[in-house]
This record gives C-alpha cells, structure tokens and sequence, in this order.
C-alpha cells in the first residue's frame, strides 16, 4: 500500500513538472502556477481525446472521430511549441478556441442534442480554464460564447438529427457514463490542485514576507548596535567624542531656533598623568570607570556626558541655567572626592570649567569657553568649578585656610 502510494505521488509530481515546462525562470509562483494548469487542461483533453476519437471510429463515425483525433495532433504540437518558445499569450488563446469549439463541432456530427449533448461538459472547461489563467473579466467572455455556441446548436438541432444517424442506446448510455464521469473528475482534480496551489503559494509568500521583516527587524537592531557601537567609549560606557559633537549640533540647532540654551562643562581629572605613572595604566583606567559611572549617578536624564578625549569629559544641561548646572557639577566633585578608589592613597579629584551656551555661540566656541574656565579652575588650585567670566572659584581642599594666597594671574 505504500509503495502503491509512493508510486501514484511520484506520478502526480511527474505530472505536474511535465506541465510547468513551459514556465520561464522569471515567472512569478502565480504565473508558473496559471501555465500549469492551462497546459494540463490541454493534456488532458488531448489524452482523452484520442480515447474517444477511437471509439468514435470503431462504432462506424469516422468524421465524429477525425474532430479529437485531430484536436490531439494540433494540441501536441502546441505544448511543444509552449516549451520550446514560453510564448504563453498565443498558446493559452488557442488552446480555449480549441476547447470550446471541440465539443460542439463533435455535437453537430454526431447529430446535436440526441447523442451528443453530454460532451458539451468538455467545452465548459474554456471558461474554468480563463478563469484559472487569466481572470473573471476573459472567463466570463468565454462563458458567453459557450452560451451562444449552445444556443445555436439549439436552433440547428431539428436539422442535424435529420440528417445523423442514431446512435445504438447502449453506447449513447456508455458515453454518457464515461463523459461525466471522466469530465467531473477532471474538473475537480484540476480545480484542487489550481486552489491548493493558490494556498501553497500564499502560504510562501506570507512565509517570505514574515522571514524578510524578521531580516529587517534584526539589520534595523544591528544597525542600531554598530551605531551605537561608534558613539559609545569603550571604556567608560559613556559617548565618545562623535556622539558629543551631534548632541551639540542638535542642540546648537535648537537653541538658534529660539529655545532656551543650556550650559557646558568641561572636567578634567586632577592629576591623573601622576595615578598612571605611580599605579599603571589599569588602576588609571579603573580611576576613569569609576568617574563616568560617578557622573551618569548624578546628572539628570536629559544631561549628555561625553568622553572628550583621556581623562577630560564634557558635560551637557539643556534647557538649564549655570547656577543648576554648578550644583549638578557639585555633586560629582563631592561624590568622587568622597569615593576611595583602591590602590590610590589620596583622594582623586576633578576640576570643572561650566559655561553658558548662547544662542549666538557654536559648539566649537562654547568648548572653548568651557576649557578656558577649567584651566582657570587648574590655575586656581584644582578640584574646584570656575564658571566662565566669573572669578575662579576656591580649592575646597584649602576652602578652611584664611592664610590662603591668592590665586596665580
């Protein structure tokens, strides 16, 4: 039973493959699929014709049985003609001509209605088959003129049984049995197979489109990575000088257009050249770890910190005035100062240069501004936050010296 089956799949695929030879390679599914069934509709009838082109001419109607066996011959030729050339339009036309004029043209010979109304059930395989390769608009042209090939058979019916013999009960009862039979079947299976692979062929493309937007949903999340990849520092975790420069442009950009400007920072690790000559460059890179991961705890959600470049950051406040933004710069010099950062003995420390971001300013000039304020700050004693066309501010490590001198010009 299995090998029966394997052998009546394998006869089906065969089948299927010899009709979608006609098909190019740049052929849609829907496309192949239309050739297939136009081409196996021809075999079919080509096929089954010559079986009753044969008996035709066995039971003494020659001229009944010269019309299929004719229609087999020329349908034989243009299959060939299909695949050698894929000239799919003049094939499909022909062969529903074909179709449709075949079953008639045998009505008439036989004698019209009286022995041969049955094999009209072939001609109603020209519009199924318009349908199936073409479309509702050409089947329903095709399904007029089976319409008015009926109705004129209607009109000549009187004088073609005149002039026919009658054919025996018995073999009008046969053929009867074997055209709706044999016709019915043909239709169903054709019909299925069109359906089912207008099913196989959805269910591939809805599968390829799911597979192409499951493709760009994982390129859009890996080209969000590499972006993110190249604009974030390595090291500290925070954005890298080209993330610095576009979230200056937009908010450089959005303060020309009349928004409120913010401030700029600059900090600068005090010292820092000393940590890595005494403790290495590990212990020096643990030093700026710890002073991003500082930063990000103690700046606002909207705020932008930047590796600027060593042991420099930058710091953005949009929308924020240079008294909030000092009290922010605060909190991270009290909490790095307070962080003991092991092997370092002393207590590491940072100086801030702040500036005011005009509307009137670029970024290029607001960085300078800012990194004039922190060299100030650097002068003026370290670990402290000057803020630009202010007076430097005091060292909170000699904040409680009254003997202090002033600061160097």
């Amino acid at each position: 039973m299995n090998d029966m089956s394997r052998l009546i799949g394998r006869t089906y695929e065969g089948i299927w493959r010899l009709a979608g030879l006609g098909a190019r390679s740049s052929d849609s599914a829907e496309i192949r699929a239309r050739k297939s069934v136009m081409t196996l509709i021809a075999m079919i009838i080509a096929f089954l014709a010559v079986f009753w082109g044969s008996i035709y001419v066995w039971l003494g109607y020659p001229l009944s049985g010269a019309i299929p066996l004719s229609y087999s011959g020329v349908t034989a030729l243009s299959i060939v003609y299909l695949f050698l050339t894929k000239q799919f339009t003049f094939f499909r036309l022909s062969q529903l001509l074909l179709i449709l004029l075949l079953p008639f043209m045998l009505q008439w010979s036989l004698g019209g209605f009286a022995n041969g109304s049955i094999v009209m059930i072939w001609a109603f395989f020209t519009p199924l088959a318009a349908l199936l390769s073409a479309g509702a608009g050409e089947a329903a042209a095709w399904l007029a003129a089976f319409i008015a090939l009926t109705a004129i058979s209607g009109v000549i019916d009187g004088e073609l049984a005149r002039v026919a013999a009658p054919m025996p009960r018995t073999a009008n009862t046969i053929f009867f049995i074997l055209n709706m039979g044999v016709g019915l079947l043909s239709l169903y299976y054709v019909i299925k197979y069109f359906v089912g692979d207008q099913a196989h062929t959805h269910a591939a493309v809805v599968g390829a489109q799911r597979q192409l937007e499951r493709a760009n949903a994982t390129l859009r999340e890996n080209e969000a990575r590499i972006r993110e990849l190249m604009l974030i520092d390595h090291l500290t975790g925070v954005g890298n000088r080209r993330y610095l420069q576009e979230r200056l442009a937009g908010e450089f950009s959005r303060a020309r257009r009349g928004a409120s400007a913010g401030c700029l920072a600059i900090t600068d690790l005090d010292d820092f050249k000393q940590i890595n000559d005494r403790y290495g460059h590990s212990v020096g890179d643990r030093v700026l770890q710890t002073f991003a991961r500082i930063i990000r705890d103690n700046i606002r959600e909207a705020d932008v910190v930047a590796r600027y470049g060593g042991e420099e950051f930058v710091l953005l406040f949009p929308d924020t005035d240079c008294a909030e933004a000092r009290r922010i710069a605060e909190r991270i010099r009290a909490a790095l100062e307070a962080t003991s950062i092991e092997p370092v003995m002393a207590p590491v420390t940072a100086s801030f240069g702040l500036t005011r971001c005009e509307a009137a300013d670029t970024a290029d000039t607001a960085l300078v501004e800012a990194d004039r304020a922190l060299y100030r700050a650097k002068r003026g004693g370290k670990n402290c936050i000057t803020v630009a066309g202010e007076e430097p501010a005091v060292p909170h490590g000699e904040a409680a010296r009254t003997d202090r001198p002033g600061p160097p010009t």
